[in-house]
């Protein structure tokens, strides 16, 4: 039975796997022949088939007709390989699109791999710290990244948006202060990247640092 039930399992494996490729071929020639439509929506199905795919969901953030739907994507992108590499940085304009619709992030949580945010349409967003997780300090460990200090100002920047956005006006330049100094000692393509995105949020959350300072002083003026 246990040997019946495991060869099923191979047959239902390999079945999806040859199905998931089928796909892929078909989305790949419908973007040759310039129907994006239709490329997307067998993009959307090959998610479907294998929904731990990273070439499926990369193929359906390339083809992502909206930002909604690119955000979707992107995020599960994110959840399943947080140190993917994305080519087209793809992460990095949905996460740029999204503040220039709404310059509004507010922390949500972390884990030792990614960061989540909630935007102004209450979309969670799923973004990757991009370095190792730090434990306890141990002599064989390698140095901390460059742009760990930038994380942290990041982090009180955001928090400080609870303290009627003044936090957020103070920590917010800090952030960008420390990454800019730290942009000499970059080396990878993905640090590069994360100053980018770690430079976007600060400028959104110092504008909106200032919105809510300046509700708050009218607020309490009268």
């Amino acid at each position: 039975m246990y040997v019946e039930k495991k060869q099923k399992s191979i047959f239902v494996d390999n079945q999806s796997s040859q199905r998931l490729t089928d796909l892929l071929a078909e989305s790949e020639k419908a973007i040759q022949e310039a129907k994006p439509q239709r490329a997307y929506k067998l993009a959307v199905q090959a998610t479907q088939v294998v929904p731990e795919s990273i070439e499926a969901w990369l193929l359906r953030a390339t083809l992502a007709p909206s930002l909604d739907e690119r955000i979707l994507a992107v995020n599960r992108l994110n959840e399943l390989a947080p140190g993917y590499q994305d080519k087209y940085n793809l992460a990095f304009y949905a996460l740029k699109e999204s503040l220039d619709r709404d310059p509004f992030l507010r922390y949500l949580e972390e884990t030792d791999e990614l960061y989540r945010v909630v935007n102004a349409q209450r979309v969670v967003l799923s973004i990757p710290k991009k370095r190792a997780p730090v434990n306890s300090p141990s002599p064989d460990q390698a140095p901390p990244g460059p742009l760990k200090g930038a994380y942290r100002w990041l982090t009180m920047a955001i928090l400080g948006l609870l303290l009627a956005g003044i936090g957020a006006v103070i920590f917010a330049p800090i952030t960008a202060f420390v990454t800019l100094r730290a942009q000499d000692s970059l080396q990878s393509r993905a640090e590069r990247l994360s100053s980018t995105v770690i430079l976007i949020v600060a400028f959104g959350l110092f504008v909106i640092g200032v919105l809510f300072s300046i509700l708050f002083l009218l607020h309490w003026l009268g």
